[in-house]
């Protein structure tokens, strides 16, 4: 996945429970959308040792519901990271106020910049 500054990236989410690994990836109970800002495209290159990872909170970004089950979510109080890991890989998570965990499958990831080179 080609990331670009200010484009929209959006993930998938599952429920964070014990048929987490038994889930259809094209059926997600919600979907994480955030705008990549410059600061948060520098965040995103840097670059995680083999046993370690880095968690970007991130403030603002929307939350859609795919799953009815779940719609209770978007108006409940919620907090957002993203996890860098070796690879790239990046992955979200959702936690909310009732302890509820959703996360994404890991996607690898490539920043793009733009060098103004088009101009010439």
């Amino acid at each position: 996945m080609e990331l670009e500054q200010d484009s929209n990236l959006t993930l998938p989410l599952f429920i964070l429970d014990e048929t987490l690994s038994t889930r259809d990836l094209a059926q997600p109970d919600l979907e994480i959308s955030v705008i990549l800002s410059d600061e948060l495209l520098t965040q995103l290159c840097q670059n995680p040792s083999a046993d370690s990872s880095i968690g970007i909170s991130i403030m603002e970004y929307e939350l859609n519901t795919i799953n009815s089950s779940f719609s209770s979510v978007e108006q409940s109080e919620h907090d957002a990271q993203l996890t860098l890991t070796q690879g790239p890989l990046l992955s979200a998570a959702v936690t909310t106020a009732d302890d509820l965990t959703f996360v994404s499958p890991q996607i690898d990831m490539m920043p793009t910049f733009d060098l103004g080179d088009e101009a010439e």
